[in-house]
């Protein structure tokens, strides 16, 4: 791994690092939230990671186990867990890396989805992939139609599961594979947060160690493709009418009952 990702304050470097996501695909933020906010997010996360298996995700003939991840843990409905995901998907930097990716082509932008993945010892390399090729109907190229944060919830290391990133690969011909020394890994400290677009190859490190490597994943989406979650069946519809107005339109709530911009 002899590429590195650009890493920035996020209190005082935003035009910085969308430059470095525009160029690399992705960067790391420092300082994305306090430690007070992951203390909480931890505490609400815990109790419902505790209650599930590994592997607790259904595979399908496309997708198999092993790209779930044999000793990774994924919970979904997030918002209705924690008041504190609004704090992530509301967070100023976030937003400032999609309207410069995403503006230029929508009206407004949806919560696509939201995954906390906990990495157990023994858990593998995960497979290298795109997350808009969940849109594949969306022919290539094609431009960046979300753009995405993963908060360290631990920290990420080199041998307990830190994201493997493939800087400059959101402008390659999508049949390219990545070379070893093409990767690098988003190692950053608990707080810290990587933020990249669809179109870069990444994936789950492998987890060598006797720690659970935790991260909160969000995405926010072109409004006019289908978010990959339903937040209104993932959440109880009490907890998303007790959210920031904001943040129950980016799940796609609203009482007037037609799409406004948040």
């Amino acid at each position: 791994m002899a590429q590195t990702l650009s890493t920035f304050d996020a209190t005082t470097e935003t035009d910085q690092l969308i430059a470095a996501v525009a160029q690399d695909g992705g960067a790391i933020a420092k300082n994305f939230l306090a430690q007070e906010i992951i203390d909480e997010l931890v505490r609400d996360m815990t109790p419902h990671l505790e209650a599930v298996d590994w592997c607790n995700t259904e595979s399908t003939e496309q997708v198999g186990d092993e790209f779930f991840g044999l000793r990774t843990k994924r919970l979904h409905g997030l918002p209705g867990r924690s008041a504190r995901v609004s704090d992530i998907l509301l967070h100023p930097v976030l937003h400032a890396l999609s309207d410069h990716f995403l503006k230029p082509l929508c009206r407004t932008v949806h919560f696509s989805t939201g995954e906390l993945m906990a990495l157990g010892r023994g858990e593998s390399d995960q497979i290298l992939h795109r997350d808009a090729d969940s849109w594949l109907y969306y022919p290539q190229p094609r431009p960046e139609v979300l753009v995405s944060v993963n908060v360290a919830l631990t920290d990420f290391t080199s041998t307990n599961g830190a994201t493997v990133v493939v800087p400059g690969s959101h402008r390659w011909d999508p049949s390219r594979k990545a070379e070893p020394e093409e990767t690098t890994q988003a190692i950053m400290t608990r707080g810290s947060a990587l933020l990249y677009t669809g179109n870069v190859l990444h994936g789950g490190g492998s987890n060598q160690t006797d720690e659970i490597r935790i991260g909160l994943y969000c995405g926010l989406l072109l409004s006019w493709l289908q978010p990959l979650e339903k937040h209104l069946v993932t959440n109880d519809i009490e907890a998303i009418q007790k959210l920031p107005e904001k943040m129950r339109i980016l799940c796609g709530y609203t009482e007037e009952g037609w799409d406004v911009v948040p």
